[in-house]
């Protein structure tokens, strides 16, 4: 990793006290995980509807290692982008949003065939991640796993550097130094952690940067 590591914090207790039924039980590496997730995509969103330019998985909250959510930004034939999120743990599916950052054309959008996420991948390519950490470093979750088309922008200014239709896939993964875990102070224990971007490449090669 080129860049210095910055660290973040999280409460120790924070997980102790979330509700059971806010806990997904999927672990943000698992192939498992991301089959669910997937599912609920295919299960949720009208393909003959919508095309998909935006899939993200993400985790509950800082090193819960509990796949939550998925999120999906979608756009319809009269082009209206829409946003929308399914949760593992049984939760109702968010409304359908308005999303107006975004001007994606349906006929020029390529879509993500979530028929084509391949879950043993996605798991693969963290087991790869996690042998790219710093020395002395130990994985705990991954924060996002992000797979995003790029569309047109509503405002012109954001598209510099796209090519339409080109397709990105990255993830977030959180990990602690060894013997560093925590600190304290006034009574109050958080856990130290650090997060890293992976990018995949065309060739399936993973490039890893510090964020």
């Amino acid at each position: 990793m080129r860049k210095p590591l910055i660290c973040a914090v999280a409460p120790l207790l924070a997980a102790a006290t979330v509700s059971c039924s806010m806990i997904s039980g999927y672990s943000t590496d698992e192939a498992a995980s991301y089959a669910r997730a997937v599912e609920l995509v295919k299960t949720n969103v009208d393909t003959d509807k919508f095309k998909i330019y935006s899939i993200d998985f993400f985790e509950r909250e800082a090193l819960s290692d509990d796949l939550f959510l998925v999120s999906v930004k979608m756009v319809n034939r009269d082009d209206r982008a829409f946003s929308q999120t399914y949760y593992l743990n049984g939760l109702e599916p968010t409304d359908l949003d308005d999303v107006s950052f975004d001007a994606p054309k349906y006929e020029t959008t390529a879509g993500i065939d979530p028929g084509t996420i391949d879950p043993e991948e996605i798991a693969a390519q963290i087991a790869r991640a996690k042998t790219m950490l710093p020395e002395g470093h130990s994985f705990k979750s991954v924060g996002s796993y992000q797979i995003e088309e790029d569309v047109p922008a509503g405002n012109s200014v954001f598209n510099r550097n796209k090519t339409f239709g080109e397709q990105h896939t990255s993830f977030v993964v959180r990990f602690t130094e060894d013997g560093k875990e925590t600190e304290s102070s006034a009574g109050k224990t958080s856990y130290i952690y650090y997060e890293a971007q992976v990018t995949v490449g065309e060739d399936g090669q993973l490039s890893i940067e510090a964020k």
